[in-house]
């Protein structure tokens, strides 16, 4: 029988991918009967989600500047739904004048600079902003407003993405504690699983072939999947490196 193992060149993200692969097969039967095995699927489901949390903390610099983007577009989405209602003010029709006056009212009494305010601040009067402005007592003037409606529904759309990339960076921040290297969590990890899980299934496919045998093998093509990626990066990076040689030496 052919052994298959994570390939050494895998990285973080791709040990990560093989991991996930192997928990969501096995996931699909119950395997509490075989208590070796149990134990290393739990040694696993306990260490790949360090993993996980390590390879986060490492994009934590990606992470603020997604919260960055999104705050841009929210703070231009609500400068322009501003001024969309601060035009209203000026049109002909009383009407509508009247429901400006009322809406810019409601706009200065949630800060008219909430774009300037930390995010969660600005998060949090945003929301109410929002919530008073679709309500029963402002929704029929603000559909008086001439292009008002669809800046709400932008302003909207934008502070609800600004919302979940900054939770999304706040939870990633609290849970970093004392997290291990990328690298040296994926080493572990790729030992347990070369070193236990493929040598102990390998020897369960022998003695049961037909218990073990078609997840062993879901197991090996998924394994291979990742050892592929990470053969062509590093055939990739050898031939440029070639190419740098040839080039000195020319």
């Amino acid at each position: 029988m052919e052994k298959v193992r994570v390939h050494y060149s895998c990285d973080s993200a791709e040990v990560s991918n093989t991991t996930s692969a192997i928990r969501s097969k096995f996931a699909e039967e119950d395997w509490s009967a075989d208590l070796i095995l149990s134990k290393i699927l739990a040694d696993i489901a306990v260490e790949h989600p360090i993993l996980e949390q390590a390879i986060e903390a490492v994009h934590g610099n990606t992470l603020k500047a997604n919260v960055r983007a999104e705050d841009e577009k929210a703070g231009k989405d609500y400068i322009c739904l501003k001024n969309f209602i601060k035009a209203n003010l000026s049109v002909p029709e009383a009407n509508i004048r009247e429901a400006a006056v009322e809406a810019w009212k409601l706009l200065v009494s949630h800060n008219p600079k909430l774009d300037q305010q930390n995010y969660a601040r600005q998060i949090e009067l945003s929301n109410s902003f929002i919530t008073n402005l679709k309500s029963p007592t402002f929704k029929p003037l603000i559909d008086l407003l001439i292009g008002v409606p669809e800046r709400v529904e932008k302003f909207t759309a934008s502070t609800a993405s600004l919302e979940a990339a900054y939770k999304k960076m706040a939870t990633t921040k609290s849970e970093k504690m004392d997290l291990p290297a990328p690298s040296t969590q994926k080493n572990k990890i790729r030992s347990i699983i070369n070193n236990r899980l493929m040598t102990y299934l390998e020897g369960a496919v022998d003695a049961l072939p037909e218990k073990y045998e078609a997840t062993y093998k879901a197991i090996c093509e998924s394994i291979e999947i990742n050892n592929e990626k990470a053969r062509a990066r590093q055939s990739l990076k050898e031939t440029l490196k070639e190419k740098e040689t040839e080039e000195d030496i020319a």
